[in-house]
């Protein structure tokens, strides 16, 4: 990973935007104030996301599209449903890319700091919401996906059941498991179990290589 202050402060930024939205989803949940604050933060995770991912200039442009793309719903000339679903598949691409960039700069690390340790807690959230993108996607397009009530078609309860399929893809990613929401759709099973492998390879492999790593760091020392 390069040296210098520029991937701190960028994984900073997105790490503290995540850290925020985890604490203003339970607190505001189903209300417009809470709907505003999410806009809002979402929005900063947006803009850190694409701030700690975009490596080159390639990057910088999909990033922008995709997030820019995730506003397709709000266009007047775009059905609502079809607006909600083309802005899903750009989330899910969104934060499935950033995802990838932050773990292709992981692999690569020489050495092991905050950056690095910002780095793969950003990754791991990373994977966790495009997966729930992507959940949330296909209860979109088959209900009967999840044993999950979507409720009234508003923006406010659709934003909450996406961050419901959020925190289940989360409980499917560290194998928690509480069996609250339960996939029902052999598609949705299947990416659940690929999601656990996933989840269980991320901290066997890299988390355990990033420890491996600073210990050489110390013995070297």
């Amino acid at each position: 990973m390069q040296s210098g202050v520029r991937p701190s402060i960028r994984y900073g930024a997105l790490l503290a935007s995540l850290l925020v939205i985890a604490l203003i989803v339970p607190l505001f949940q189903e209300t417009r104030a809470g709907s505003l604050a999410m806009d809002i933060v979402g929005t900063a995770i947006l803009a850190s996301g694409v701030w700690a991912a975009a490596r080159s200039r390639r990057d910088l442009i999909i990033l922008v599209a995709l997030a820019i793309l995730m506003t397709a719903r709000w266009l007047p000339f775009v059905n609502e449903r079809a607006g909600i679903i083309f802005s899903s598949v750009a989330a899910f691409l969104f934060f499935a890319h950033v995802a990838a960039i932050i773990l292709i700069d992981l692999t690569a690390a020489t050495e092991v700091s905050v950056d690095t340790i910002g780095g793969a807690l950003c990754g791991y959230a990373m994977i966790g919401i495009a997966w729930g993108a992507l959940y949330f996607l296909i209860d979109l397009l088959n209900p009967d996906a999840f044993n999950l009530s979507r409720g009234e078609s508003t923006y406010v309860m659709l934003q909450t059941h996406f961050f419901r399929l959020v925190y289940y893809s989360f409980a499917t990613l560290t194998t928690v498991g509480y069996g609250d929401i339960n996939a029902r759709s052999v598609l949705t099973q299947n990416l659940s179990a690929i999601e656990a492998i996933v989840g269980q390879f991320y901290i066997a492999v890299l988390v355990a290589g990033l420890v491996s790593l600073h210990l050489m760091q110390r013995q070297a020392k």
